[in-house]
Parts: C-alpha cells; structure tokens; sequence
C-alpha cells in the first residue's frame, strides 16, 4: 500500500506540470481553433532560457521567471509571424505550421546549446520529507503549490474577465467579438502569449526532474496535448486534472507494470475514458473533440 501512495503522490506533483502544459494546448485552441503542436518546444526553449540566466549568476527564481518570458515570447512571434497569416485558410494549415515551428526550434536550441544533456537545479530542496513509510519533497510542494497558484489565476481570468470571456467566444464565432468592441487577432495574440508564458513556466519546472535535451520538448507536447484531451479539450480545469491522471498512470504503470509500458498504459487508459466519454473528463463541447 505504502508504494502504491508513494506512487500516486510522485504522480501528483509531476502531473501539475503536464497540467500546465495541457492548460496551455486548451488555451490557445479554445480561442484560435489551432492545436499547437511546437507548445513542448516552448516550454523547452523557456528551459534553456533559465538555465543559461542562471548560469549567467541570477537566482533560480529570477531565471524562471526569464524562462516565462521567453515561453511568452516565443508564443506571440509565432503566432504573429506563423499563424496570423494562415486563419483564413484551412485549419489544417495552421497545425501544419506549428509542427514546422516545432522543428525549427529544436534545431535552434541546439545550434545556441548543443545537443549534449544539461542539468538545472529545483527551486527548492530535494530532500524528502517522510510520513510514515512515504517521501514527498520540498520540491514537489513547490511544483504543486505554484501549479494552484497559476491554475487559479488562469481560471478566473478566463472564466471571470471580459479578455476572457472573448477567447471563449472567439472559437466559435469570431464576428461575435468585434460587435463588442474586441479585435480577434488581439485575442490570439494574447492567447498564445499566455500559452507561451505557461509552457515556458513548466519547462523551468519540470526540467531538474527530466533534464534538458533539444529533442524533449516533442515528448512534453504529446503529455501536455494528451492531458488537455483527456481532461477536455478547451478546459483549463480539465487539462490540471488530466496531467494530474496521466502520470499517476504513468508511475502506477511504472511500478506494477514496467517501465517500457508506463507510457502505453497511460495512453490505453485514455482510449478507455474517451471511449466512454469522448468530451473527456470535464469537457463539455463535444464538437470541439469531433473537429480534432
């Protein structure tokens, strides 16, 4: 019993980044109709970005931060330069592209970074506290704690604020928002800025834990896009929630299964859900899942 709860609560504090990464993929599609298949290498990019801002003598904290706004960066460029001048073609096209800028920033991390492993220190200590016969450490409460913090700013941003508002109603129906007042193409800049900051954001989280490589960011993009499906694509909510599940599954694969099947279980389990509810979790636009 004791592993199966170490299990879970590892699962926990890693699945509040993939999390954010899922909340990032539900963004960006919520408002533009586009799925944002480079939002891995983002958070990537926001990765390197800190650890070369630390390496430069900054504090951790101060280089996450410039990893967020790296991430936000890298966001709004490509969806003013890439994206802007694709919405009135098929949406295919637009995800094409994104798979395209996908390639091109891995080959710019490594031209700027090499391609050899680099390391970043936790925010916080990794010394384990323990309850019993179960270890949970500074760290991960930091990964937890800053996940909530954010969630909830997202969600009451979204949900609450008229900025918001406009990214829900956008997707569906973009001449809406003109009649009050609110430029399309400001929202979609706005939502792939916010997309940016929060790749970039868990890029710097969850890198002392994954390492940093230029090709990682494609396998953060299909955990991230994975989370924000199963937990209701266009949910911000949902996509926590899903993170959250998918490496729960993950580290139970791990530990009952084997490590070569965490990955397969995980993603069998999700076929499962969405077979019995394709809008996922906490999705309630149906259609939203029949487009993809």
């Amino acid at each position: 019993m004791s592993t199966f709860i170490q299990a879970v609560v590892a699962g926990i504090a890693a699945g509040a980044v993939y999390g954010l990464l899922g909340a990032g993929f539900s963004l960006a599609y919520k408002t533009t109709g586009i799925i944002n298949f480079a939002h891995g290498d983002i958070a990537m990019l926001g990765a390197y970005v800190t650890f070369s801002v630390f390496g430069w003598g900054a504090p951790l904290f101060v280089a996450a931060l410039a990893g967020v706004v790296a991430g936000g960066l890298a966001g709004a460029v490509m969806e003013r330069g890439v994206l802007r001048p694709l919405y009135k073609r098929p949406l295919v096209a637009g995800i094409l592209a994104t798979v395209g800028v996908s390639v091109v920033l891995q080959s710019v991390i490594q031209l700027v970074w090499g391609s050899l492993p680099l390391t970043l220190p936790s925010l916080a200590s990794s010394t384990p506290w323990r309850i019993g016969s179960v270890a949970f450490s500074p760290a991960q409460a930091v990964l937890l704690a800053v996940t909530i913090i954010v969630s909830t700013a997202l969600i009451f941003a979204v949900d609450r604020t008229r900025v918001g508002r406009g990214m829900r109603a956008c997707a569906q129906d973009s001449g809406v928002v003109v009649l009050f007042g609110i430029s399309p193409e400001r929202l979609y800049l706005t939502a792939f800025a916010i997309a940016g900051m929060l790749a970039g954001l868990a890029g710097a989280l969850i890198t002392p834990t994954i390492g940093l490589t230029p090709s990682r960011g494609v396998s953060l993009s299909v955990l991230g896009f994975a989370a924000a499906v199963l937990g209701g694509l266009g949910s911000v909510t949902g996509a926590i929630v899903g993170g959250i599940a998918i490496a729960v599954l993950r580290n139970l694969a791990s530990v009952y299964v084997s490590a070569g099947y965490a990955d397969a279980v995980a993603y069998l389990a999700i076929v499962l859900v969405l077979l019995v509810r394709v809008r996922g979790l906490l999705g309630d636009d149906l259609e939203t899942v029949r487009s993809v």
